[in-house]
């Protein structure tokens, strides 16, 4: 049969679907080649789209997310089209840094993520990481002798992601191979840092003489997107909001025909 055929050469999407579309090309009275078209464009797409998981797999996302699920009318003070705009990915080519900073739960790591997924789509080797799984990773190294393997993965790949920067402390020796991530990667590799903290802060995180190392390297090609909004959790915890009741109107009142004349008061007789 065709359908064994198409599986022995792989084609195994084919197969599957190889009826349906016989039944739909007759249907529509298609031309054969119209017919191996369409069955053709199937398989594509579904290997692409495998393909497109497969990668976004390899780029450790916790959870995918898109510019276009993004609630851009939450945050006001964001600028919109400028995120949008890097959505083309010519950052990654430029080897330049995105460095986003507000509070936490404004969408920071969610942006950070569609702009690592937009460039996953276009081709670029991609990681992300938060800084805290970034930790582990760097004492399970350490502790096998894989350091140099691991350090090697975050220079190499076209874009890393790093997520949550200042939300859990520092020790020296993940601060230092932050250093040197950054120091390897400048001016040759794209960066995505999100931080809750502002610039002046991040003495906080590392030593004073290393953060100023870090931010030179950081902000010298940087696209820095400063987001003061309210929290997106704090908004899906609000209450429904309740219109007041309306007052009942009182009823009209009713117009007299005419005036009621003097009270006449009656004395009794003595």
């Amino acid at each position: 049969m065709l359908s064994a055929k198409l599986r022995k050469l792989r084609l195994g999407h084919s197969a599957s679907v190889l009826e349906a579309h016989h039944q739909g090309a007759m249907n529509e009275k298609l031309g054969y080649l119209e017919f191996l078209e369409r069955l053709v464009d199937d398989e594509l797409t579904t290997r692409e789209n495998k393909g497109l998981d497969k990668r976004l797999r390899a780029a450790r996302f916790p959870v995918v997310k898109t510019l276009e699920e993004f609630d851009f009318g939450f945050q006001p003070s964001l600028d919109a089209m400028r995120v949008k705009a890097l959505a083309s990915c010519e950052f990654v080519d430029k080897h330049e840094t995105i460095l986003f900073v507000g509070p936490a739960d404004v969408g920071k790591s969610h942006l950070s993520t569609a702009l690592g997924v937009k460039a996953r789509m276009r081709g670029y080797s991609v990681l992300f990481a938060t800084i805290q799984r970034l930790a582990s990773q760097l004492s399970a190294a350490m502790a096998d002798l894989s350091i140099e393997i691991l350090i090697d993965q975050y220079v190499s790949t076209d874009l890393i992601i790093f997520d949550e920067l200042g939300f859990t402390p520092l020790n020296k020796v993940v601060a230092d191979h932050i250093f040197r991530i950054v120091s390897e990667r400048y001016e040759r590799g794209a960066i995505i840092i999100t931080s809750n903290k502002p610039f002046e802060l991040w003495g906080e995180m590392f030593e004073p003489i290393l953060a100023t190392a870090v931010l030179d390297r950081l902000v010298h090609h940087a696209h820095i997107i400063p987001i003061a909004g309210e929290s997106y959790r704090t908004r899906d915890r609000r209450p429904p909001t309740v219109a007041p009741p309306t007052p009942e109107k009182s009823p009209p009142r009713q117009k007299t025909g005419a005036k009621s004349g003097p009270t006449t008061r009656l004395h009794a007789g003595g």
